[in-house]
């Protein structure tokens, strides 16, 4: 581990509009730091005139740069496969060229549908990798891209993220719930359910520790299924509320379920990397489950 940081940091945050980057920047807020955050409109990173003003200092002179943009569609990727790419792909190699240019470290989110998920123990950052699909395999480029254009880089691979400021699936299980849906779900694909809010911790705690470049993996402590997510989503919101009527939720198989693209279905990252870098692991899964259905409205 190196040297903690001396200096209070200078952020610029890429995608603080998103489900994740919300949460980050109050994170880097709560902190006290210098944080720019444009909008979209503002600063897009697919576009060479923006990442030029990066370039130019226009906005500051970041010390550091956290880019939070992805396409993250993943069944809608097959068909704009070309929009993917162009976001997870080629924009963060453009973005890791411009921060070596102004002297800033860059620091890029990644996803565990960078392995196929034929594995059964938990995925190392040194684990050989295998997209099944095009949102994959644009992460993946984007990696490499990120290296190859900036080895002083920061990757985090997390997973299955859920956070109030956002679509993801505990929210839409629970809205599915208030309905009254009968709901099926894939009870065949493993992996680690991933706060926002948690994630954000992760991310300024490296950069207060100042840690080495490299791929780090960064999800929640605990695995289960897509079923189990959905069971202990709506369990913990009917305790919480009191509520007292059931819900017919049922297991399915993938098979049973088909999407257009493939997922993996085992994607559970081991955290030892980062935790032995002096970042705190991430709170029990139940327990930050409670957090997201107190601060969420449904």
């Amino acid at each position: 581990m190196s040297e903690t940081t001396p200096l209070s940091p200078k952020i610029l945050l890429i995608g603080s509009q998103g489900m994740l980057g919300s949460d980050l920047l109050t994170t880097l807020l709560n902190r006290g730091w210098n944080v720019t955050s444009p909008w979209r409109e503002d600063l897009d990173i697919t576009i060479p005139a923006h990442l030029e003003a990066i370039r130019r200092r226009d906005w500051s002179s970041p010390t550091h740069i956290i880019n939070c943009a992805a396409y993250t569609a993943v069944d809608q990727a097959e068909q704009e496969s070309m929009a993917a790419m162009r976001l997870n792909a080629v924009a963060p190699g453009t973005l890791a060229w411009v921060a070596r240019e102004i002297g800033a470290q860059l620091l890029h989110i990644s996803t565990d549908f960078v392995f196929d998920g034929f594995a059964s123990t938990p995925y190392t950052e040194s684990s050989p990798t295998n997209p099944l699909g095009t949102y994959g395999k644009s992460k993946l480029q984007g990696e490499q891209n990120v290296f190859k254009e900036n080895d002083k880089s920061i990757i985090f691979r997390t997973s299955w993220l859920y956070g109030s400021n956002g679509k993801c699936f505990p929210r839409t299980m629970i809205e599915h719930y208030l309905k009254g849906t009968n709901l099926k779900v894939v009870n065949d694909q493993i992996g680690c359910p991933t706060s926002t809010i948690d994630l954000s911790q992760t991310i300024a705690q490296a950069i207060e520790l100042n840690i080495a470049p490299g791929i780090y993996h960064a999800t929640g402590p605990d695995s289960c299924t897509w079923y189990q997510f959905a069971e202990l989503a709506i369990k913990t919101y009917r305790e919480m509320h009191q509520l007292p009527y059931e819900i017919n939720l049922a297991p399915c198989t993938t098979a049973e379920y088909p999407t257009p693209a493939r997922r993996p279905a085992y994607s559970v990252l081991d955290n030892t990397k980062i935790q032995a870098a002096g970042v705190s692991a991430h709170r029990a899964f139940s327990e930050s489950l409670l957090e997201f259905i107190a601060k969420t409205d449904f």
